[in-house]
């Protein structure tokens, strides 16, 4: 982590990035411009970042569950993938309008570690492992396509937070202070442990895996819930509302997380959607019969287009890229 980026205003930055600053805000940061010569790097690069909006996007504002609201309509107006680059400054001015809300820039651990009274943080995360570090001391890592929301600092009886899409947690223990995530779905309590969610609103299930410790999974229905405990994996599926316990069995649950891959006489329909998990990459096959095809291989963070050149040389198929989408078929000799 660099000096720079610590001693940074990041207030200050918005405003000038916004074009909301007057003379003293340019004046001040004239003044930390000069202070060191990395500083003028560190400059450059938020810049960029704003343009491009790979970095969070962080929302002060008064009503977390209208801000919310309207996070989930702009969800399921426009898919993941079309929602890329570009998606978050959209997405930022509607909850502008929506909530009253004032955006502010900063790296998602500078907020979060360092927050002020009543704030709420909207997080909108366009890579894999964008990390945050709460109040409380519990991390949390984001996988793409991914937003998180939660009140920093957190209130003395409960740690809340809600989610949608994919992250892992490690929760700090307080059994007087339980964890809370609020996912489209279910409800699920801790007092402190590891686990991975996965609750994107596209998908027919919900996932919540256990790593370490002793997870609560509260089903919207009258089904009691159910409590995990290490190796365990909860999967909510949402078309029959039946919340069922299996153990876990995937070695690629944490490959989006980790960049290693593994794949035992995998057949290639279960090899694109862990691919589709760990590169946010959506794919579809030409003719079904390609997808029982299987592969046994390892990758340790492998770019994409590499994983692709060995599943295609194995295979003798072509892939094609349409957006998001990735087309694969058999070559033609």
């Amino acid at each position: 982590m660099l000096e720079s980026e610590r001693n940074i205003n990041w207030e200050l930055a918005a405003r000038v990035l916004s074009g909301e600053a007057d003379e003293i805000d340019r004046g001040l940061l004239d003044q930390w411009l000069h202070a060191d010569p990395a500083n003028e790097e560190e400059w450059e690069r938020i810049k960029t970042s704003w343009r491009r909006g790979e970095e969070a996007l962080f929302v002060r504002q008064t009503d977390i569950e209208s801000a919310w609201k309207n996070v989930r309509r702009f969800t399921k107006e426009s898919s993941f993938p079309e929602a890329s680059k570009g998606r978050t400054f959209s997405l930022g001015r509607a909850l502008a309008v929506a909530a009253s809300v004032i955006v502010v820039l900063g790296l998602s651990w500078f907020l979060l570690l360092k927050p002020q009274e009543n704030q709420s943080s909207l997080i909108v995360s366009n890579s894999p492992r964008e990390e945050m570090l709460l109040s409380d001391g519990s991390k949390v890592i984001l996988n793409n396509s991914s937003r998180f929301l939660c009140n920093q600092p957190f209130g003395e009886e409960e740690r809340t937070v809600q989610l949608e899409g994919e992250g892992f947690f490690e929760v700090e223990g307080d059994r007087n202070r339980p964890f809370v995530i609020k996912t489209e779905d279910v409800t699920i309590r801790v007092t402190g442990t590891k686990f991975n969610v996965r609750a994107y609103p596209n998908l027919d299930v919900t996932e919540i895996a256990v790593l370490e410790g002793r997870v609560e999974v509260v089903p919207p229905s009258d089904q009691e819930m159910v409590v995990l405990t290490r190796g365990q994996t909860a999967l909510f599926e949402k078309k029959s509302g039946l919340l069922s316990v299996m153990e876990t069995t995937d070695p690629n649950l944490l490959s989006w997380l980790t960049g290693q891959i593994r794949f035992e006489e995998t057949p290639l329909k279960e090899v694109v959607e862990t691919l589709s998990r760990v590169y946010g990459a959506d794919f579809q096959f030409s003719d079904k019969a390609l997808g029982e095809e299987k592969l046994t291989a390892r990758f340790s963070d492998n770019s994409l287009d590499f994983v692709l050149e060995v599943v295609c040389t194995t295979f003798n198929l072509e892939s094609k890229r349409e957006g998001e989408t990735i087309f694969l078929s058999a070559q033609n000799n």
